[in-house]
C-alpha cells in the first residue's frame, strides 16, 4: 500500500476535519495538535499570550484547546505542575528549586514540591515518607502511592522527556496554526476510541498495547510516550487531569505521531462499511 492509500501526506487540518466527518452527527471533541519547540527554536506567536495562562496544567491546556478552540503555549514559567514540566522537557527532573510564582497544583500543598520531590517519590509517598507538607488532601491524604518503594517503582515507568531539552509545549485546534503535529491527542468517549482503533488497525493489522498508571495521563502517556516511543497509546486519564484540568467523567485519552493519526483517519473512512459505527449502542 503507497503512502497516499496510508493518508500520509494529508494536512493536520484535513485529516482533523476527516476524523470528525467519519462520526457524523456524533461528533467527539476535535483532535488537539501537540508541537514541542526546543531550546532555542522560536515559540509561535499566538492570540493569548503565555501569561495569561499562568499556573495551567498541561492536561488543561490540552482541554481548553479541545473545548474553547484556544492555542495554549505551556513553559517552565507558566506551567501548572511539576510533573508535567518533567514529562515535556520544560525543567531538569532533579532540580531541586521548587518553581516559582502560580502552580495550581503544588498550590494544593502546604509547603511548595520540587521537580527532584516528585521525581524521590517524596510528593507520590508524601505520608509513608514522612512528606505531608506534600499532601493535596490534608492531614489525611494517603498520597499516591503506600510506599516510598512502590513509588518509585511508579516513577521509573513514566515517561518523560530528559534531559530537559524543551522551551515550550504548544497545545492547538487544526485550525489555529499552519503547522504539522509533533503529536496529536484525542478526548474520545470508548465507543469513539472503539471507532477509532478499528481505523488503524484496517490498515496495519497491529493490536493496540495501552500503557499508563493514573498519574501523568496527558502529559506522560498521551504526549511524551507518544513521541518518543513513535507509537499509539492510550490513558483513562488521571487525578491531575480529571480533578483539576477539567476532562470529563466520560472521556479517555487517546495519543500518538501525526503520522499514525494519518493512518487512522483513512482506516476509519475505508472501512466505514465493515464497522458500522451507528449500529453500535449509544
Amino acid at each position: 500500500m503507497n503512502d497516499s492509500n496510508m493518508g500520509i501526506g494529508i494536512s493536520f487540518k484535513e485529516a482533523s476535519a476527516r476524523f470528525m466527518g467519519v462520526f457524523g452527527e456524533q461528533e467527539p471533541l476535535q483532535p488537539i495538535g501537540v508541537k514541542l519547540i526546543p531550546k532555542g527554536k522560536k515559540i509561535p506567536e499566538t492570540a493569548v499570550p503565555p501569561k495569561e495562562y499562568q499556573g495551567t496544567l498541561w492536561c488543561e491546556a490540552v482541554r481548553i484547546a479541545a473545548t474553547e478552540n484556544e492555542t495554549v503555549v505551556i513553559t517552565k514559567e507558566n506551567v501548572g505542575c511539576p510533573a508535567a514540566a518533567i514529562a515535556l522537557g520544560l525543567v531538569d527532573e532533579y532540580e531541586r528549586e521548587p518553581l516559582g510564582g502560580k502552580r495550581k497544583y503544588t498550590a494544593l500543598m502546604s509547603k511548595t514540591a520540587s521537580p527532584a520531590d516528585f521525581t524521590q517519590g517524596f510528593v507520590y509517598a508524601c505520608k509513608e515518607s514522612g512528606n505531608m507538607q506534600f499532601a493535596l488532601f490534608g492531614k489525611e491524604d494517603t498520597g499516591r502511592y503506600e510506599t516510598l518503594g512502590v513509588a518509585l517503582k511508579a516513577v521509573s515507568g513514566m515517561t518523560a522527556i530528559q534531559p530537559a531539552i524543551m522551551d515550550a509545549a504548544v497545545a492547538y485546534p487544526a485550525d489555529k496554526l499552519d503547522m504539522a503535529p509533533d503529536v496529536v491527542i484525542l478526548a474520545v468517549r470508548p465507543k469513539q476510541a472503539l471507532l477509532a482503533i478499528q481505523g488503524y488497525n484496517f490498515l496495519t493489522g497491529s493490536r493496540f498495547e495501552m500503557s499508563t498508571i493514573g498519574i501523568r495521563a496527558v502529559c506522560a502517556d498521551l504526549t511524551a510516550l507518544p513521541f518518543l516511543e513513535q507509537r499509539l497509546n492510550g490513558s483513562f486519564l488521571c487525578l491531575g487531569a480529571r480533578a483539576a484540568g477539567g476532562w470529563g467523567g466520560d472521556l479517555l485519552g487517546l495519543g500518538m505521531p501525526f503520522l499514525i493519526f494519518q493512518i487512522m483517519v483513512t482506516g476509519m473512512e475505508k472501512s466505514a462499511h465493515g464497522f458500522p459505527y451507528k449500529a453500535y449502542p449509544k
